[in-house]
């Protein structure tokens, strides 16, 4: 039988000061994973460092998976939120306009935290292990679908389904490798252009003209 997966929060804060605790719960959880790593983070340490109890911490989360798990969800569920507010007023812009102005808002999401980008991001395998579902991606893929959906009679790919998977996969991979591996790429809107233009060219490719350059070599060649 498939692991159950581990509840994030045990009761949700009802009243403002019950806000602040677990607010304050969840930032220390971000500060000991930047600094102590996933393995050496315990319910102990994050009480501490949030000065709270281990009552308190326990009295709103179930356990360590259940903070780091609460933290992902509130993570995501803010770059969310401005991502759909941001495809809003794109909605009537051209294509390679849009998909600009929607990359730019990928890598000023990567830009806030880089460091809790990448550790959340190693921990997405572990949290599939504990049984969670990526609700964050399936809702990013709706977003996308909804985008493209009224643009499919000028894309190219038929299976729109699939061609969000292979759009959403590929772009959020180059701005993640490009957040640890190059990290002047984020900064450089020459890089925005380059998706951009990837993109395009996958949704919307252009008539192909090699072919005649081709032959007009060919012919030039035979003279």
């Amino acid at each position: 039988m498939p692991r159950r997966p581990p509840p994030s929060r045990r009761r949700a804060p009802r009243q403002e000061r019950a806000q602040a605790t677990v607010d304050a719960i969840l930032t220390a959880t971000a500060r000991v994973l930047l600094r102590d790593g996933y393995e050496a983070a315990s319910t102990n340490r994050i009480a501490q460092e949030a000065g709270v109890s281990v009552g308190s911490l326990y009295q709103y989360f179930p356990s360590k998976e259940g903070l780091v798990t609460a933290l992902m969800e509130q993570h995501r569920a803010r770059s969310l939120a401005d991502f759909e507010a941001g495809l809003v007023p794109l909605a009537g812009q051209p294509l390679p306009v849009a998909m600009r102005a929607i990359i730019r808002q990928v890598l000023a999401v990567k830009r806030e935290n880089p460091r809790l980008q990448q550790v959340l991001h190693e921990l997405m395998p572990r949290m599939r292990q504990w049984g969670l579902s990526d609700a964050y991606s399936q809702r990013l893929h709706r977003l996308v679908r909804s985008f493209l959906a009224p643009r499919l009679e000028d894309l190219r790919p038929r299976n729109l389904d699939m061609a969000v998977f292979i759009l959403v996969n590929t772009v959020e991979a180059l701005c993640h490798t490009a957040l640890t591996d190059r990290p002047d790429y984020v900064e450089d809107d020459a890089f925005v252009d380059e998706i951009a233009a990837l993109a395009v060219g996958y949704l919307r490719p252009e008539p192909a003209l090699a072919r005649p350059r081709r032959a007009t070599r060919e012919r030039s060649a035979r003279m």
